[in-house]
Formats: C-alpha cells, structure tokens, sequence
C-alpha cells in the first residue's frame, strides 16, 4: 500500500517496451525494472531489468505455461537475456542497438505457436512532441531461414496516465505474415498496467496483459 501511495506522486516514465518490440528508451543509471507479462498462450513472465550508467540496460526474464490452473507447469529452457546500448541520442533522436532472445508467443490460423526471438536488433527514434515516440527499426534472428524483421512503434501519452501503443511488424520471421497490435497502460508514477492486443488482422486476435513497476535506487 505504500510502495503504492508514492508511486501516485512520482512522475512520468516513458515506456522502455512496447507490445512484441522494443523501444528506443532506456533506463537511467540505477533505475530497476520489474516486469510481469502475461502472454495470450498462458505462459506468465517475470523480468527484471537495471540501468548500467544512462546508456546500458541490461534484463533477465523467465517463464512458463500453465502457471494457473491444472496439470503439470512447462517451465523454458532457460532464462532470455535483454541488453540494450544507446548509439546515440539529443533527446529528440534516439538510437538504440541490442540483444533479446526472449521468445515471442503469437497466435496463428486459430493455433498457437512460439515463433523466433529478435536477436539482434537496432532501433531509431523521435520525439516529435512531448509525450509522442515515434520509432522504427529491424532485427535479425541468424536460426531462421527468414529471419529478418522490420518493424514500427508508435506511443502516445495523454495527460502521463494513459499511453496508447501501436506496432506493427513486417515479415514476423514467418513468410508472407505480418503483424498489427495495439495497446493501453495506465500507469501512476512507477506503477503501470498494461492491456494488448495482438495479431489483430488474423482472425485470431490474442490477448495480453502487462504489468510493469520502475524504481531509482
């Protein structure tokens, strides 16, 4: 209740991760993150990510399927790894490189399947106006065959409560697949919850649910 009452007088953070993509914000040095995604497979992840100096975050994630509910819990292989690197920034312009074999859960023709991580990736991005990120960028991903995403993210903050996400991503590492998902966060200083949704023009539209907490230390 009182990490909760502070969290109301805190101020404004810009969204480090959209839905599937990343943006180009980084945390600042000594600022953790704390993030809790439920994904539309029903696979519950928890990562926590810190800010290395003002241009260096680095983040660890873990989960698995079946958490809530019966039978038995499938856990990942392995824990994914987050690392992002600033090229640079006026803070207009953004640049950002980094690292994510995290694996992104997606809905296809009404089944569900896992498809590949980013990888490698690298993002460019403006604030065209206060409370308005605009980015796009590319990833790679050297197990596929066609491994090569481009990508485009737009966050719009309203009043520093609401933000309203919207991505799209080209290619999806699937031939002939593209991506569209749309999304809403309420935050109150450190503490925002966020509803997606995702793969909106397949027919099966997949739904996720985010929460994300953020503290300087």
């Amino acid at each position: 209740m009182i990490i909760f009452l502070l969290s109301m007088i805190s101020t404004y953070n810009e969204p480090i991760i959209g839905i599937d993509n990343p943006l180009p914000v980084l945390l600042y040095h000594g600022e953790v993150l704390i993030h809790i995604k439920e994904e539309p497979t029903n696979k519950l992840r928890a990562k926590i990510g810190v800010g290395i100096w003002n241009g260096i975050i680095l983040s660890t994630s873990f989960g698995g399927t079946n958490l809530i509910g019966y039978g038995d819990i499938s856990w990942e292989d392995r824990p994914a790894l987050d690392l992002r690197v600033r090229l640079f920034g006026n803070g207009i312009i953004e640049s950002v490189i980094g690292y994510n074999d995290e694996p992104i859960e997606e809905s296809i023709e009404e089944s569900i399947e896992e498809y590949a991580e980013k990888y490698i990736f690298a993002i460019v991005g403006s604030r065209l106006m206060p409370g308005l990120i605009l980015s796009g960028g590319g990833n790679y991903n050297f197990d596929e065959g066609n491994g090569a995403d481009i990508f485009g993210n737009a966050a719009l903050n309203l009043a520093e409560a609401h933000t309203f996400h919207l991505e799209y991503i080209m290619g999806a590492n699937d031939d002939d697949k593209n991506r569209f998902n749309l999304g809403y966060k309420l935050q109150s200083g450190s503490l925002g919850i966020q509803f997606d949704l995702k793969n909106i023009f397949s027919g099966t539209i997949g739904r996720q649910l985010q929460i994300f907490y953020r503290e300087s230390f």
